[in-house]
């Protein structure tokens, strides 16, 4: 905010009174009149910014314009140039909550990932002290570089960690005297000596003294060999015996000097391999040659073109797809020549892609497509492979390219057409009309996918059956005149054509045109709703039977855990179960109810003060696919409710929020302080992936570095 203190009209910083002390403007100390401050300011080699009580710029010196390309004064003060640097909105609030309360209130040393002028990232620290007016001086230094390094030192520490703790190479880290400093656990089991009783010991004495004599003259003699050798001939390798707990071992042993010192080195790495290591090496040699084999199973079997790029744009090598491509025919001529040259188009499209690809580490997603009927279509996916190397993975869209334009018209023309259409599977359940049938029948917004056709039939399922038994066995097409009852109750005088689509070896459907010339009649009695009622009520009442008989079983910790997890399966089921023959089920109803259930089941208090549920109350799922998606959130919630977690609040929070293609997401999101707990992982996610399938959606999570704390459930409006 330029010119004001975000914190009010008092000083933000600790320690400052409560009384407003004017800013006193920037003046240097008293000296020699001649000395100009502001240039010995502009020369510091980092950014410095003085700030009164209330946020203002007093100075600014060169280094703090420089470092950004933004200037502190220009962008209105500190906040509105911290907003100039973060491009991006979260990071921003992060950055700008940040400076707050760290910074400005308490004084403190922040680094911020912050974008200059030239679209650069750069690693900024912050310093702030405290004036005696309740201003701050500021210092802003460029860490970058810095950061880079001690990222480097760090990570080259973990990987000689790594690498000497778990190399199956016996592996001793020695001093200046010959003396164990550190072993690891390839050598403990190879001398059979505990790691404790090594620290005690020197090498030599693991060695036979003649032995131990000759290494360390060799030893000698590569330290003090004329010229610089080459850091191949830094090493000395030797076959000697070891002497191990119980008996003696004969090991190849590899000395390497740590050190640049011509005399002796500060330390030194030996490496012990006993003589089975090169039975070792071709049982893996063997194992590589399988992954090798799979490896190219693998690369003839995925129907893609696999590019290997060099970072100069060259083909560096190439898996060819199994079958092969009219559109394109990559061949020896390829490999070493530039992408540019043997396919324009894509090479146009990585030079574009590739500082994202390279710099950045993003995987790309692209498509290439030609003009016209006839052109080509491919989808293709760039991602890194170290070494400044491009794996680019491309999939021939070509042929699928024809179907879906006409497939883009024939849903098109049946979602128009004036004539009711229906499409039936063998079983007589409606799985696409149009709205045209909708209205024909009495119902709206696609209510009668999912529905039995035979409801809207006066005779019911008998009447129904008839009329697809009355198929001609020469054709596909025959024409039935039998009447029909609508939604609400009248009475249709219509006509039905019907044209079968089997094909051999496919289940049957059957598209069934409606004649719109009907006569609407008095509402007729619907006597099977009530039987189906009943059957459905009695149904969930036998589930519930179920799931009580199984607190007769025994109840060890194993059969508990199968005991809850059978429970809110078959509870979740029965919830699911409509109670008549709706087509729609609300989700909200649905997710209280099972909240309900799965409380009441692992002995917390009432669903609704345990799980808060919020959203519109207006969103529904069909009966087909309700308990698949029943199922899914009750695993979802045992995850969280069968497990006892401290914290305050309650246990669960679930969201739905509708989607504007018409389908919903689900917020799911454990309590403070709780997350997801899995007994058996694998199976589990099995399970959740599973489920998920089952009413074709998507289950993700919100932060890929802590997947236990959020999720989000994308649910199609495909089963609504």
């Amino acid at each position: 905010m330029p010119g004001g203190s975000v914190f009010g009209p008092g000083p933000a910083g600790p320690g400052k009174g409560a009384a407003h002390h004017p800013a006193p403007a920037f003046s240097p100390p008293p000296g020699d009149p001649q000395l100009d401050w502001s240039s010995i300011l502009d020369q510091l080699p980092y950014g410095l910014v003085v700030l009164g009580p209330e946020q203002q710029v007093r100075h600014e010196n060169a280094a703090c314009r420089r470092l950004l390309g933004f200037s502190v004064v220009e962008r209105g003060g500190v906040e509105g140039w911290l907003e100039a640097v973060c491009p991006d909105q979260v990071h921003r609030e992060k950055v700008i909550n940040s400076w707050r309360e760290h910074i400005w209130r308490n004084q403190l040393t922040r680094t911020f990932t912050l974008k200059t002028a030239e679209q650069k990232l750069k690693e900024i620290e912050f310093r702030s002290s405290l004036l005696q007016d309740g201003g701050i001086t500021l210092t802003i230094e460029d860490v970058t570089e810095a950061r880079r390094i001690e990222e480097t030192l760090r990570h080259g520490k973990l990987k000689f960690r790594a690498l000497f703790s778990h190399s199956a190479t016996g592996t001793v880290l020695v001093d200046r005297t010959g003396r164990i400093i550190d072993a690891n656990p390839a050598f403990v089991g190879l001398a059979g000596i505990s790691l404790k009783n090594l620290r005690l010991s020197t090498l030599s004495e693991l060695l036979h003294p003649g032995e131990a004599e000759e290494l360390a003259k060799a030893e000698a003699a590569l330290m003090v060999r004329p010229g610089a050798p080459s850091p191949g001939e830094k090493a000395v390798s030797r076959d000697l015996w070891l002497r191990t707990s119980d008996s003696e071992k004969r090991c190849h042993v590899t000395y390497c000097p740590i050190g640049e010192s011509a005399g002796r080195p500060s330390m030194g790495i030996y490496l012990f391999s006993p003589e089975t290591a090169e039975a070792t090496n071709e049982i893996l040699a063997a194992r590589l040659r399988t992954v090798a084999l799979k490896a190219q199973a693998l690369l003839h079997a995925v129907p893609d073109l696999i590019l290997l790029i060099e970072p100069d744009g060259t083909i560096a090598d190439f898996a060819p797809p199994p079958k092969a491509w009219k559109e394109l025919a990559p061949d020896d001529t390829w490999l070493r020549k530039p992408a540019s040259t043997v396919w324009p188009v894509f090479g146009k499209l990585l030079k574009q892609c590739q500082g994202q690809i390279s710099d950045e580490g993003k995987t790309i997603h692209a498509e290439i497509r030609g003009p016209g009927n006839e052109g080509f279509e491919f989808a293709v996916t760039f991602s890194p492979c170290g070494e400044g190397q491009i794996l680019a993975v491309i999939r021939n869209h070509t042929e699928t390219r024809s179907l879906r334009e006409r497939d883009h018209w024939q849903s098109a023309a049946f979602s128009s057409s004036p004539l009711p259409i229906v499409l039936v599977d063998k079983g007589g359940v409606v799985t696409r009309a149009n709205p045209s049938a909708d209205q024909f029948l009495g119902l709206q917004n696609g209510a009668l996918t999912g529905r039995l056709f035979s409801d809207f039939y006066l005779g019911g399922e008998a009447s129904f059956r008839e009329a697809m038994a009355s198929a001609p066995a020469s054709t596909g097409r025959w024409s039935v005149q039998s009447p029909m009852v609508s939604a609400g109750g009248s009475r249709l005088g219509a006509t039905s054509e019907f044209l079968s689509l089997a094909e051999e070896g496919q289940a049957a459907e059957t598209l069934i045109f409606l004649n719109q010339s009907t006569v609407r009649e008095a509402p007729v009695a619907r006597s099977q709703a009530v039987p189906n009622q009943k059957r459905q009520h009695g149904f969930r009442n036998q589930l519930q039977l179920v799931t009580s008989l199984f607190s007769l079983e025994p109840q060890s910790l194993a059969a508990k855990d199968a005991f809850i997890r059978w429970q809110v399966r078959l509870r979740a089921m029965a919830q699911a179960c409509p109670e008549d023959d709706t087509s729609l089920i609300r989700v909200l109803p649905l997710l209280r109810s099972l909240a309900d259930e799965i409380c009441s089941l692992v002995g917390r208090g009432p669903g609704r003060r345990e799980v808060i549920i919020t959203g519109s109350e207006e969103l529904a799922i069909d009966g087909q696919t309700a308990i698949s998606f029943s199922l899914l959130i009750g695993e979802i919630m045992r995850l969280v409710l069968a497990n006892r977690q401290p914290g305050p609040g309650p246990e669960l929070y679930l969201n739905l929020r509708a989607e504007l293609d018409g389908g919903f997401q689900i917020t799911v999101r454990p309590g403070t302080n709780r997350n997801f707990v899995f007994t058996d992982r694998t199976s589990e996610v099995e399970t959740l992936e599973l489920l998920t399938e089952q009413i074709q959606g998507r289950l993700e999570v919100t932060d890929r570095e802590n997947p236990a704390r959020e999720w989000i459930l994308i649910v199609p409006a495909g089963i609504r």
